[in-house]
């Protein structure tokens, strides 16, 4: 039977914290630095000619003529700019870390001493889960928000020596509080949109003998490939239903990053219908009436039961 102490989950989450300082918190304040220097950089780089800066004072003038709907469409498209960078490194963060969540202290029998402490394997696995799908974007998010906040008091600095609005041009446009929201609405949908992705990795990690992260991969590869193969031989076309087509996607398509599918054709007018319903509060709450959602939590869930069952049987070796 699988027993969860919900008063443990918040200590045993500042322990995965304690123990993956660098990935969960230095990460994301060195691509804040990153993001401060690139803002420098072209501030000390902007064209200057007799003490004016002709090149950001004649895009700022650009800017005030534009519609609202436009300025409303660069502004979060500059803001879920921000983000995407952020939530890419987290990805890959979250790879590394869930596939060694549970393989690491088998390798250095530390699962010895954490099985003699009163924590279930099912407090443990939900402890990581938590903390790979809730506490670590929000950290991510948190900073990404600061990085956001000091990008528009750059361009309102630019706004200023322009001589625009800073409301209707800079703040107004930007729905700073509204993607800040989306944001938190979107954050525990995407750990359960993710659930199957993040369910394999810790199966992974629970039952892999070494090197986790390349079993995480070339299953799923491996398959992929004869997918491929079968279908190819058959009527020389990929299928849709490709495991590995099937990941990319769900990955690709989540809530954090934004997947916006452009139209080559129409750019702009595509561009502003992508971004008016791509980071809508109701857009990521649509996603929990959709059945791949369900049925990806689902699998997702009896990775994560495999998980727990193998840890419960697991020692040093």
């Amino acid at each position: 039977m699988i027993s969860v102490n919900f008063q443990q989950l918040p200590m045993l989450v500042r322990r995965e914290f304690w123990e993956h300082r660098w990935a969960f918190q230095y990460a994301p304040l060195i691509i804040f630095g990153l993001g401060i220097l690139l803002l420098l950089m072209g501030v000390l780089f902007t064209g200057e000619i007799d003490g004016n800066r002709l090149f950001t004072d004649s895009a700022m003038r650009e800017l005030a003529a534009q519609d609202a709907v436009m300025k409303s469409h660069l502004a979060r498209a500059v803001l879920l700019s921000i983000n995407v960078q952020f939530n890419g490194i987290m990805l890959i963060v979250l790879f590394f870390y869930l596939v060694g969540s549970l393989y690491d202290e088998r390798k250095n029998r530390s699962i010895l001493f954490w099985k003699s402490l009163p924590v279930s394997d099912g407090n443990t696995i939900l402890s990581k889960l938590l903390t790979a799908g809730i506490a670590v974007p929000l950290v991510y998010m948190l900073i990404a928000s600061a990085l956001q906040l000091v990008y528009l008091l750059a361009f309102s600095g630019f706004a200023m020596s322009a001589d625009i609005s800073l409301w209707e041009n800079i703040w107004g446009p930007s729905n700073l509080l509204s993607v800040w929201l989306h944001i938190l609405v979107a954050i525990p949908i995407q750990m359960l949109w993710l659930l199957p992705i993040f369910g394999w990795f810790m199966f992974c990690s629970a039952f892999a003998p070494r090197l986790p992260w390349l079993i995480a991969i070339a299953i799923p590869g491996l398959i992929g490939l004869f997918q491929s193969y079968l279908n190819l031989s058959d009527n020389l076309k990929l299928s849709g239903y490709n495991i590995w087509i099937l990941l990319l996607e769900r990955v690709g398509r989540g809530i954090l990053p934004i997947a916006v599918e452009f139209d080559g054709d129409n750019f702009d007018e595509a561009f502003a219908g992508s971004m008016e319903g791509a980071f809508t509060i109701g857009e990521a709450l649509s996603r929990l009436g959709r059945v791949d959602m369900w049925v990806g939590m689902v699998i997702g869930l009896v990775f994560l039961f495999g998980a727990i069952y193998l840890r419960s049987r697991a020692t040093d070796r």
